[in-house]
């Protein structure tokens, strides 16, 4: 019984302490250091905070008076505007503000079109408040992407990475949601928008409350700047070794470039390779709908156009390509099998 525990215990152990991908690459480079007895690439990366904007309420011009609204009764856009006036429609999330953008449109489209008998002036009033607010929509939308809690994190720093596994369905919630608020986003911005042809307003809630406690837009963010960098820094210190007259000087025994060999062969190529091409296919599916998501900030949708060789993408797959690159070099020069 009491080896049973043991066994219980040390696999525990094991499962709790499986490092996280930066102490694997710090570890890649220590061992690296170690073979050539040099000093380790510099290991500490500091990312640089992701600016937003910080975006006001769009604010209405039209006003409607008491005696106006109670003359709509036979509406529902009387009920929704007043809702809308009391105190509590004064603090709404910008989710809310914009969810109730959407139902004084459509209800006020629908009250025009059934209340022949309306008084020309207010009849006059609720076109110019329809015309403002449909040209008001895409900031309604843009302050949501900003300022609304569950979006507003996907910009943040995390001191948490994307774990080599077990992310699927944090990452399956986030596309979902992104997706339809990325598309919500593109119809309302298009010229020939209908509105009619919108999802719900309450979609918008379904599609937060997938972001809702789902950190992985932020950590996937995170996890490949710092991969980026950790390659970028890497690459440039194996770029000081002296292959040709140190490592693999003919004539000489080539055991330091053999050992080297297979530090890159146990923790780059078996673990961190892999990873990275994971975290490039779960940028470029998340980029896609965030460069919609943030195109009205030129910085963001610059980093997440995965066109661009600016963005996170691309920075990543490209120093990739220089990491291996050098290898590539090293094992021709050295005529070492990888």
């Amino acid at each position: 019984m009491r080896i049973f525990w043991l066994i219980i215990s040390s696999l525990i152990w094991v499962v709790g302490c499986t490092p996280a991908p930066t102490e694997i690459y710090n570890e890649y480079q220590s061992r690296l250091a170690n073979v050539v007895d040099k000093a380790p690439a510099t290991q500490d990366v500091t990312l640089q905070v992701l600016e937003t904007p910080s975006l006001d309420k769009p604010v209405s011009k039209t006003t409607i008076s008491f005696l106006e609204l109670a003359s709509l009764d036979h509406c529902k856009l009387m009920n929704t505007i007043a809702k809308n006036n009391n105190q509590l429609g004064k603090v709404r999330q910008p989710s809310e503000q914009l969810k109730y953008a959407l139902r004084f449109i459509k209800q006020t489209q629908s009250c025009l079109a059934d209340s022949e008998q309306l008084d020309p002036e207010l009849k006059a009033k609720l076109n110019s408040a329809l015309d403002e607010k449909r040209l008001q929509l895409p900031q309604y939308v843009e302050r949501m992407i900003f300022h609304e809690r569950e979006l507003a994190k996907m910009s943040l720093l995390s001191g948490q990475e994307i774990e080599l596994e077990d992310h699927k369905d944090a990452m399956n919630q986030s596309l979902e949601a992104l997706a339809q608020l990325a598309n919500a986003y593109k119809q309302i911005r298009s010229s020939e928008f209908d509105i009619s042809q919108l999802d719900e307003p309450e979609e918008f809630t379904r599609s937060l409350a997938k972001l809702n406690n789902n950190h992985f837009v932020s950590r996937l963010i995170n996890s490949a700047r710092k991969q980026t960098a950790l390659n970028n820094i890497t690459t440039r210190w194996l770029s000081t070794l002296d292959i040709d007259n140190n490592l693999c000087k003919p004539g000489r025994n080539h055991e330091q470039a053999n050992i080297l060999s297979n530090v890159f062969n146990r923790f780059y190529l078996s673990q961190l390779q892999a990873y990275q091409s994971k975290l490039a296919n779960m940028l470029h599916s998340t980029s896609i709908h965030l460069h919609v998501l943030w195109q009205s900030s030129h910085e963001l949708s610059t980093l997440f156009n995965v066109e661009l060789q600016q963005s996170y993408y691309q920075q990543l797959k490209a120093s990739t390509v220089e990491h291996v690159k050098w290898w590539q070099v090293f094992y021709k020069t050295c005529k070492i099998q990888p």
